[in-house]
């Protein structure tokens, strides 16, 4: 994916951030976030936002950073 596509997606996981958190402890968010990008996302994009982290400044604010690291880190489980 270009750069483009990655912004697009980071973007797109910092509004899905900013929906799922209001009124939300912040455990709860980020189980939200990463429920999100489970259930909706496709491979692909899910592949390219994780690679977002290797990225010293891509741009994912807190909770989406955090919901990525999740979602890392449940593929890797998957994985091994």
């Amino acid at each position: 994916m270009s750069y483009d596509q990655s912004q697009t997606l980071v973007h797109m996981v910092n509004q899905i951030a900013a929906n799922l958190s209001g009124g939300r402890e912040t455990a709860e968010a980020v189980n939200g976030i990463c429920a999100h990008l489970e259930k909706f996302w496709a491979r692909a994009m899910k592949q390219r936002i994780v690679a977002c982290l290797d990225e010293p400044d891509c741009g994912l604010g807190p909770l989406a950073r955090q919901a990525v690291t999740r979602l890392a880190e449940r593929r890797a489980n998957q994985i091994a």
